[in-house]
């Protein structure tokens, strides 16, 4: 041997090796094995064909693939510890949202409606009550002026109403 030359990773290897290889237990490649990865006749795996394998069949939330991206080639998803920092904030979120309810500092949607719907009822009651206490004020004011008063006020609550 030269020094020049170089020993070439070898492309067909037991268990055990292929276990170091992808960063699993050799009790992982067994399962593995059982569930399809190939395996030659002489009890060797192709290291391209398993690699393959793994990424089309092992799932990327076991508990292996929760590793670094480099620490596994055949990651099937980009940044599995991204992933699941992201599911442990939003299961925080979602914490922080059930104790804030508990401690009445979120409301439901339903009960403001009704409360906001009870307030609105009593404005609109109000402003209806107008024309009459006007002309109980300014005993000078027509029926006609009172009317248009009435009229004037009701056109503004519709308007309300739909929006406008």
């Amino acid at each position: 041997m030269h020094g020049s030359e170089t020993i070439e990773a070898p492309t067909r290897v037991r268990k055990v090796a292929f276990a170091r290889l992808v960063n699993v237990s050799p009790g992982r490649v067994s399962q593995m094995i059982a569930a399809g990865l190939p395996v030659d006749a002489d009890g060797r795996i192709d290291v391209a064909r398993g690699k393959l394998w793994i990424q089309g069949n092992v799932s990327p939330t076991r508990s292996a693939a929760q590793a670094a991206q480099g620490a596994l080639p055949f990651a099937a998803v980009p940044d599995a510890a991204a992933e699941r920092l992201r599911l442990v904030k939003e299961q925080a979120d979602h914490a922080a949202l059930k104790n804030a309810a508990l401690r009445r500092e979120l409301v439901p949607a339903a009960e403001v409606e009704r409360e906001w719907a009870g307030v609105l009822r009593q404005v609109r009651a109000g402003i209806l009550a107008v024309p009459s206490r006007l002309r109980q004020l300014l005993p000078g004011l027509t029926a006609a002026e009172v009317e248009a008063i009435d009229a004037e006020l009701r056109r503004v609550l519709e308007e309300m109403a739909d929006g406008k």
